[in-house]
């Protein structure tokens, strides 16, 4: 098990986490957290972290913002043995009641989103690799950010009028290609927190420990936070010289796939080969290009 599916997704969280660009989830085997892997290693992408509050009618109150790539600051969430490791750069912390990682199946229809399964890019599923992923290269995808709450869902899709081809590199494209109905653009986490508790949104800033507190709100107040994760370029031309960049063959940098079988016992965990690996051609209706729109999509690893 990994995600926990579930078939709500309620109206009105408390924090509402979004991801953009180049990571890839994975939530934990007990369902407990998810790590988010940052790739640190694609061209032009960079990382920036924005916590805004809201409330109704006010301007957002930016509470914090973050620019380039995170430091190794945190370990896993306490208790932690010492020295337990630093691998985290981000911890989103549920204080004193998490409720571990979720997936909505939209069996309940919610104005939040839809489900994520069958949205989201799942570079485990039978589309894919069909199980065949055995994690992520830690050098790539580290220091990472880590949830111990919240109920993941396709924030926003790909336009209906986009053209979604996935073809398997190698292959002709006539046995091996096949058009995708619209694609998770946007991945969010709601987090709904219990009277009294609230959100630590820990990181290391000018290499000292900072904590933000979202704290829960009386719902009168209106008050809510939203946290903006974003691996993207900056900004990307629509310029038809400028080519676009392929997401997919970023993504085979830091996947590793389980060893072929009949290897050698002991053999490590290694790299797609290039005849294993997929190529995702998206092309838009629209040229315009903006937080919501491909082919920067994160992805996850779930069986």
């Amino acid at each position: 098990m990994a995600f926990t599916p579930t078939n709500q997704l309620p109206n009105n969280p408390d924090v509402r986490v979004f991801f953009s660009g180049l990571m890839l989830l994975r939530a934990a085997p007990d369902s407990q957290t998810c790590e988010a892997f940052v790739h640190r290693s694609a061209p032009d992408h960079q990382l920036t972290i924005e916590v805004r509050q809201k409330q109704a009618g006010k301007p957002d109150q930016i509470r914090m913002r973050h620019v380039g790539p995170l430091m190794y600051a945190l370990a896993t969430l306490p208790p932690s043995p010492p020295p337990a490791p630093q691998i985290h750069g981000m911890v989103i912390q549920v204080q004193t009641a998490p409720k571990g990682v979720r997936a909505y199946n939209g069996l309940i229809a919610s104005t939040e989103g839809d489900a994520v399964g069958g949205k989201a890019i799942n570079f485990q599923d039978n589309l894919l690799h069909d199980g065949r992923v055995a994690g992520v290269d830690l050098l790539g995808g580290r220091p990472s950010i880590l949830l111990n709450d919240g109920v993941f869902y396709t924030a926003d899709k790909t336009d209906p009028a986009d053209v979604i081809e996935l073809t398997r590199v190698g292959a002709s494209a006539g046995t091996s290609s096949v058009f995708l109905q619209p694609i998770a653009s946007l991945i969010g986490a709601n987090i709904y927190l219990d009277d009294g508790d609230r959100v630590l949104v820990r990181f290391q800033a000018q290499g000292l420990p900072e904590q933000v507190d979202l704290i829960k709100r009386p719902a009168a107040s209106g008050i809510s936070y939203e946290i903006y994760i974003i691996n993207d370029p900056l900004f990307e031309s629509t310029s038809p010289s400028v080519p676009p960049h392929d997401e997919f063959k970023e993504y085979y940098k830091i996947l590793l796939a389980t060893p072929p079988s009949g290897s050698p016992p002991g053999t490590l965990p290694d790299q797609f080969p290039l005849a294993d690996q997929f190529r995702l051609k998206i092309t838009p209706a629209d040229p315009h290009r903006g937080s919501t729109r491909t082919p920067c999509m994160s992805g996850i690893i779930d069986p």
